[in-house]
């Protein structure tokens, strides 16, 4: 690797350290505010409110990494460029291609860093996190077994759930038992599915059934349809069921199999699954793209300016990642395109900057 190569890379993750810290800085206090008022609620300790942020940020880093990496490689770019070292490497016979070589040694460490992070930190910090704020914050008691058999007690009432499709927000074989003050069953509630809409469960095919003191069945009820006052947000299901960030690849897959095993819908699953694969190679595109940017002058105007190309940029792919993904979980694309897509059209655009830039 020539001098100016490693010259060039240093100067990015000089400057990518910036932007990740900025970044995780201005998260970090965004949900802060946002989660202050049920840490206080609940009693929560600072310290237990720190280790909660803390947990979060190796996902915060998984997830924004790729905006960072297009950032800097503006920034460096951009102000190499701005200062004529871009032409005066040109007038030394220094080509374009040899400049975009250390844009994508940083965007292939980037890739390989995140897919390690996302399948052995992040499913590890995370979870943790979640048990912080499902069982500390909402103070409900769950527990999840590798079925993904969801149960959650909240007061009185013991919430036991098949499985979960967070996307859709709904729950199926679904059991409800609500206890008395000497935690004896009064009401059993059972239902094929519920649905969360409009700020309330819908239970479908329904089995009421109500008991008294001794333990004996006083009515019982069949309904197509049960609207119910529940204490129990998407939100909870979502952190007391184990989501895709909390599982590796391999968990993942042995979740999919264990699921349609079960006869359920894995669609979401799969979706999941490349998206695994498919997003962290984007930090590749991003650094070339960020260095075609800045070669061509396209960015003058000063940190400010590349930071906003960046940010407008990023914003333009998160956009479409997220409707491609939207597609695939309803199943109106394969899972393996609907990972994939946003990173093949934001490659071929990529194409098409280097090629200018190469003029």
């Amino acid at each position: 690797m020539t001098i100016l190569s490693r010259y060039i890379i240093a100067e990015i993750l000089k400057a990518l350290a910036v932007v990740m810290a900025v970044v995780i800085v201005i998260y970090v206090a965004v949900d802060f505010f946002e989660k202050i008022d049920d840490f206080l609620g609940a009693g929560v300790p600072l310290s237990r409110m720190a280790v909660f942020f803390l947990f979060k940020i190796p996902l915060i880093v998984v997830q924004t990494a790729p905006v960072g990496v297009l950032i800097a490689s503006l920034v460096v770019f951009g102000l190499m460029n701005r200062r004529n070292e871009v032409t005066a490497l040109k007038s030394s016979g220094i080509g374009p291609a040899s400049l975009f070589k250390p844009a994508a040694v940083v965007g292939v460490g980037c890739c390989v860093l995140l897919l390690i992070v996302s399948e052995i930190v992040v499913p590890r910090t995370i979870s943790r996190a979640n048990y912080i704020w499902l069982q500390q914050v909402r103070q409900k008691t769950s527990s999840v077994d590798q079925k993904n058999n969801i149960w959650l007690k909240d007061d009185r009432t013991i919430v036991h759930i098949r499985h979960y499709q967070p996307r859709e927000k709904k729950a199926f074989d679904v059991v409800l038992h609500d206890l008395d003050e000497g935690f004896r069953v009064t009401r059993r509630i059972d239902a094929a599915r519920g649905l969360y809409d409009g700020g309330q469960w819908t239970l479908r095919n329904v089995l009421d059934q109500q008991f008294d003191v001794a333990g004996n069945v006083q009515l019982v009820e069949f309904r197509e349809r049960l609207k119910i006052e529940l204490d129990l947000l998407p939100e909870d299901l979502d952190r007391a069921a184990e989501s895709a960030d909390e599982m590796g690849f391999v968990q993942l897959l042995d979740r999919i199999r264990q699921v349609e095993r079960q006869g359920y819908s894995v669609v979401s699953h799969r979706v999941d699954l490349h998206a695994k694969l498919s997003f962290p190679f984007v930090c590749l595109l991003m650094g070339l793209i960020g260095a075609a940017l800045g070669i061509m002058g396209r960015t003058r105007g000063g940190i400010t300016a590349n930071a906003a190309y960046g940010v407008g940029a990023s914003f333009v792919y998160w956009i479409f990642h997220s409707f491609c993904i939207s597609l695939g979980y309803g199943g109106m694309l394969p899972p393996l395109i609907a990972a994939w897509s946003a990173n093949l059209v934001f490659g071929g655009a990529t194409a098409a900057v280097i090629l200018v830039a190469r003029r």
